[in-house]
């Protein structure tokens, strides 16, 4: 009983926040840090290829093999698929993929170089033209497809 409490006090408190900032009263903020879920029958064998390009596994346990990104800023959660499901199928462009996640990255050349010796099955640049910064897209194996950007290239994101 008391759980159901606290959960519906939890959300009168939204729901006065959203009422708050509908009137325009407050901005709206997020304030929970991003995760990234990717769903595949083997997270293992999925996780090598992250690991591969360089991100630090935080733990694996039977669900899967996850990720914290620097900081604790986000996190990658490589995750078991309902049985009898399959991953998407190939991507030939950054364009078929229906959401991008993109992360900062210190050094591109070395992210670019080490997805294609981790098999990538895409690396396409974007390059801005008003900004003059490329994103690198890069397909896994599986065929889920993220951006990589230089650090620091929003100067509207700080990160550390």
């Amino acid at each position: 009983m008391r759980s159901v409490y606290v959960s519906v006090v939890a959300v009168c408190a939204v729901a006065l926040s959203w009422g708050a900032q509908a009137q325009g009263a407050t901005a709206l903020q997020f304030t929970s840090t991003p995760v990234i879920v990717l769903r595949t029958p083997d997270p293992e064998n999925l996780s090598q290829f992250y690991e591969a390009l360089g991100m630090k596994v935080d733990r694996r346990n039977d669900f899967g093999v996850f990720f914290h990104l620097d900081g604790d800023r986000g996190a990658l959660e490589i995750l078991r698929m309902e049985p009898n499901t399959k991953p998407g199928g190939p991507k030939t462009s950054r364009t078929q993929q229906g959401v991008v996640a993109i992360f900062e990255v210190t050094d591109q050349a070395e992210l670019v170089r080490r997805a294609k010796d981790a098999g990538a099955t895409l690396i396409e640049r974007w390059t801005s033209s008003e900004r003059g910064h490329s994103i690198y897209y890069v397909g896994d194996w599986e065929n889920n497809v993220f951006g990589f950007a230089p650090r620091y290239h929003n100067p509207n994101i700080k990160v550390p």
